[in-house]
């Protein structure tokens, strides 16, 4: 970010391609990368707060009656998947929180290496790092069985069940 003008610098990839999130050796490479960064575990002054950021939107609605008819009941439902989250274990660290298919981009070096590069780091913020494992599966779409893929392949030792509960709640 340039201080002075606030404007957002990048720098153009040539022949970078994003993630195709129905590709098992693109998935595959995606969740590897994710998982280096959570468990370099960095620290920055500011968290994401999913629920915080959930009633900012809720104050945006300035009262009115949403469109959905069943949008108090799920609200309600939601809040209920909360407090199971908040009594599961979390180790807190740099979280990216947008890290969807389209955030990973694979760039093929002069000598024909691809090297995965996670851009678009707007969200990130002290958080659960599971969070990250959910919005890739929400953004690409993925059914049960994908999903239970997907985290196979972040934890390559295997999940215990309250980790992967809690996974699909932050689906939900």
């Amino acid at each position: 970010m340039s201080k002075e003008k606030g404007y957002k610098i990048t720098e153009f990839l040539e022949g970078a391609r994003n993630c195709d999130a129905e590709n098992e050796n693109d998935v595959k490479a995606c969740m590897k990368y994710l998982r280096n960064v959570h468990e370099q575990n960095l620290k920055v002054d500011h968290s994401f707060d999913l629920f915080e950021q959930i009633e900012k939107y809720e104050q945006y609605r300035n009262g009115e009656k949403s469109i959905y008819r069943d949008y108090e009941k799920t609200k309600e439902k939601m809040y209920e998947l909360k407090f199971f989250v908040d009594q599961q274990e979390k180790e807190y660290t740099l979280t990216h929180i947008d890290a969807v298919p389209d955030n990973f981009l694979f760039v093929t070096d002069d000598q024909g290496q691809e090297d995965i590069r996670l851009i678009d780091w707007e969200y990130a913020g002290m958080q659960d790092p599971h969070v990250d494992i959910a919005m890739f599966a929400i953004y690409s779409l993925y059914n049960k069985e994908q999903i239970d893929e997907l985290i196979r392949m972040y934890f390559t030792e295997g999940c215990n069940k309250e980790t992967r509960i809690k996974i699909y709640c932050y689906i939900a």
